[in-house]
């Protein structure tokens, strides 16, 4: 019995010092932080670059939305639908009115890649300032090390002239 409540109580100690440590909140921080970029760069791509987009791709499509209907058993045309219509929300897809429809959203696919774009380039742009900030400090570090080398060395060397 007492051998649980010592496994309990290193458990218990070792999980406090893994969360207190600083790696573990750094990366909390991270993890917040990176939440709230992503949700920068979604608004920045819903509500300004993908309706951008979207305007110049609609030059190719003909002024249509960039989505391809599926046709499949159910899906049918609201002008073809005799079917109760109260209550119907129907899917307008190019113009047309579909009730049960299944289409790709080619808009969603593009939307979802200029996030990808935009996330993975400041990614890389924070990893490429990180090292250059480690290297530089590592290169003051070494360069304050050689002259505490050279100072104890230059005590030493004075002591043994005495």
């Amino acid at each position: 019995m007492k051998e649980k409540d010592a496994n309990k109580k290193g458990f218990f100690k070792e999980f406090k010092e893994f969360i207190t440590r600083g790696n573990i909140l750094d990366l909390a921080v991270g993890v917040i932080i990176g939440g709230a970029f992503n949700a920068i760069v979604t608004a920045l791509n819903q509500k300004v670059l993908m309706p951008v987009v979207n305007w110049a791709l609609s030059f190719l499509s003909k002024g249509s939305e960039l989505c391809t209907v599926l046709h499949c058993p159910g899906t049918v045309k609201m002008a073809d639908y005799t079917g109760a219509t109260a209550g119907v929300t129907p899917t307008i897809v190019n113009g047309v009115e579909y009730y049960s429809v299944i289409f790709i959203n080619w808009s969603s696919l593009f939307e979802a890649i200029i996030n990808f774009f935009f996330i993975a380039l400041t990614l890389f742009i924070i990893v490429k300032v990180a090292r250059f900030a480690s290297e530089k400090r590592r290169a003051y570090e070494e360069k304050v090390r050689s002259k505490k080398n050279a100072e104890v060395e230059a005590l030493s060397s004075e002591e043994v002239e005495k």
